[in-house]
């Protein structure tokens, strides 16, 4: 295992973190090639790369100046990061990958970036899904959102993130069922720590057993022992106050919990703070205890207003920021705090990573089919490539004036497994999000069921239809998971276009 980062800082801190792990380095990775890489890990194999450009240049914080959107587009290098990640993965040609990036990268630049990823994996010879994850459902105590990009070898079986990515908690307001647990909130992970005063910027303190105690009595010990672990931790570190001026915290005494400065403005409150209101209203927010917290983010360094505690007057401490981000207590960032605040905004949070990290282990560990099952399921495949060209282009043409909802099962699941025969770089869930570039083409004799394709999602224009129909029968549990996601047929494919090579 190895960990690198251009952030001193933040490599220093997993390092301390993680002794265990032989090799972190800082480096920059436009400079830093695989080769260098290789040298210090020797013969190791690399099966997973795992990685989060830079999310600053897609960042929808940044629409407001028109830096990520629209006409007024500013350039900005760290787009182009994700370069620097790919071509590890295509020096290591690792089985799965996982891109991690903030959801603005899905608009930024009207999707171009977004749409580049997964068409530059693609060429790569790798399977690509996006995958929003709400950190919520992960036992996350905040709204936060994150982009993930998986992609697997595509001789390798389809990566299904509703079987893997399995979430563990439901949404506000929903009903609980068995098995699963109500969201996390903000009180829970942060309700048995001590107060502070502003200002006050003790890193080491000691923790109230008896505030513990009493939290514990009401919400139980599934985050403050099971995720927190504060029973472990020796001292409380990182649970300090910076200072606010008086105007600012009579301000924050005028806000409601749960409440932001434009609601609070908006119900007749007078503020004191100066910033232009028509697009600073909602400058200041008071979290509410038994909500989801707003989403950390790296600018706490520079203020925390728009994280005001529940109840006391003052923005949340780096133990809070990063309670709420799910690190245990025994996790150690740096005293200083705007570096503090920087990795804990920038961190995925762990309960997310867990998540995945499973998701990935248990995809990799999965057995193979049995060969009885393979000739069973391969006798409804194509021959050749070519035979696939041919069958597809008769089943579209004969679809023209059909109805596609009626078509028998039989009929419909040969021709879709045709297409994961014929494209196994292609996955059948990222059909539902195609964008609007096309590919040049079609190519004088190409076939219409290969081009013009959407450049983002790989799929072919033709074959859309064929796609969500297929996704509404297994949506309506027409179609088993299987034969939606049809790997048998993708790996035969793969195998076939390898021969061909």
């Amino acid at each position: 295992m190895a960990a690198i980062d251009s952030n001193e800082s933040a490599i220093e801190t997993f390092k301390r973190n993680h002794p265990d792990v032989s090799v972190a380095m800082v480096k920059d990775l436009t400079k830093f090639a695989p080769k260098e890489l290789d040298e210090v890990l020797g013969s190791q194999r690399v099966d997973v790369i795992v990685g989060g450009p830079p999310c600053q240049g897609f960042s929808k914080a940044r629409q407001v100046g028109g830096s990520n959107h629209g006409e007024r587009l500013v350039y900005d290098p760290r787009r182009e990061l994700y370069r620097e990640f790919l071509k590890f993965v295509t020096y290591y040609q690792p089985k799965v990958f996982v891109m991690e990036n903030v959801p603005g990268i899905r608009s930024a630049a009207g999707g171009e970036f977004f749409t580049a990823v997964q068409a530059d994996s693609r060429e790569l010879g790798y399977r690509v899904i996006p995958f929003e994850a709400l950190a919520w459902r992960f036992g996350v105590p905040q709204k936060r959102v994150r982009q993930l990009i998986i992609g697997t070898r595509r001789e390798l079986p389809v990566f299904i993130p509703a079987r893997y990515i399995r979430a563990t908690h439901v949404d506000p307001g929903e009903a609980v069922p068995k098995g699963m647990q109500p969201h996390m909130t903000l009180g829970e992970a942060i309700g048995d720590l001590p107060e502070v005063l502003a200002g006050d910027e003790r890193h080491v303190r000691e923790y109230d057993i008896d505030l513990r105690r009493q939290h514990v009595k009401r919400y139980g010990r599934r985050y403050t022992y099971n995720v927190l672990q504060a029973h472990k931790a020796r001292n409380l570190l990182g649970h300090a106050a910076r200072p606010h001026s008086d105007r600012d915290k009579r301000d924050f005494m005028r806000l409601r919990e749960g409440e932001t400065s434009r609601a609070a403005i908006a119900r007749g409150v007078e503020m004191e703070f100066p910033y232009d209101r028509e697009h600073f209203k909602d400058r200041y927010t008071r979290q509410h205890r038994d909500q989801l917290c707003s989403t950390i983010v790296a600018h706490l360094k520079k203020d925390g207003l728009m994280f005001i505690h529940p109840t006391q007057t003052r923005s949340l401490t780096p133990r809070e920021a990063a309670r709420v981000q799910s690190f245990p207590d025994t996790f150690e960032f740096p005293q200083e705090r705007t570096k503090a605040y920087s990795e804990i905004g920038n961190a995925v949070p762990p309960l997310v990573g867990k998540a995945v990290g499973l998701a990935v282990a248990e995809y990799l560990a999965q057995p193979a089919m049995t060969d009885a099952v393979t000739r069973s399921l391969n006798a409804n495949l194509p021959l050749s490539q070519e035979l696939a060209v041919t069958e597809l282009e008769a089943f579209v043409e004969s679809m023209v004036m059909k109805d596609l909802t009626q078509l028998p099962k039989a009929e419909f699941l040969k021709a879709w497994w045709a297409v994961g025969y014929l494209h196994p770089n292609l996955h059948p869930d990222a059909a539902m999000d195609n964008g609007k570039e096309l590919s040049p083409g079609p190519k004088r004799g190409v076939s219409f069921v290969l081009e013009p394709y959407y450049v983002r999602s790989g799929w072919p224009v033709e074959l859309i239809p064929l796609a969500r129909e297929a996704r509404r029968r297994f949506d309506a549990k027409v179609l088993a998971e299987e034969e939606y996601y049809c790997s048998v047929a993708v790996i035969a494919g793969a195998a076939a276009k390898d021969r061909v090579r």
